[in-house]
């Protein structure tokens, strides 16, 4: 029973940090959403006992109990994986912005150099004509 309490005083727990992460800004609401599911799956889990002990008779585990945290375990593990494709893909992503803008700022200096090599040719030009 004590792991059952511990098991919901956990859902409870993520359902409040996460709530607090948005109402700061902290997190975006689509990874919010994935961590509010992944509590809620947990306080169900942790709720109904029936439903452990058959899960873990599934999984061969004599301790029903054990099988919350290893479906605990297992969905975390499924929802890091998830975030760490997001970084990468992200990660992928800034590379290449950082990429086009060196080389959009390497053209903008050209640019510039060409226009002040043009302005200072103007300007001997006009000093010519004046002599």
């Amino acid at each position: 029973m004590r792991i059952e309490l511990l098991g919901i005083a956990v859902s409870i727990f993520l359902f409040i940090f996460i709530f607090n992460l948005i109402r700061r800004q902290k997190i975006r609401d689509e990874y919010s959403l994935i961590w509010f599911a992944v509590a809620l799956f947990f306080l169900i889990i942790s709720i109904s006992r029936p439903l452990i002990d058959t899960i873990a008779a599934l999984l061969g585990i004599e301790y029903g109990p054990a099988a919350l945290f290893l479906i605990l375990i297992t969905v975390i593990l499924c929802v890091l994986i998830r975030l760490s494709l997001l970084i990468s893909e992200h990660e992928n992503k800034v590379r290449t912005l950082i990429q086009e803008h060196a080389l959009l700022k390497e053209r903008l200096e050209a640019m510039e150099g060409h226009i002040i090599k043009s302005d200072q040719l103007q300007k001997n030009m006009e000093k010519e004509e004046i002599k």
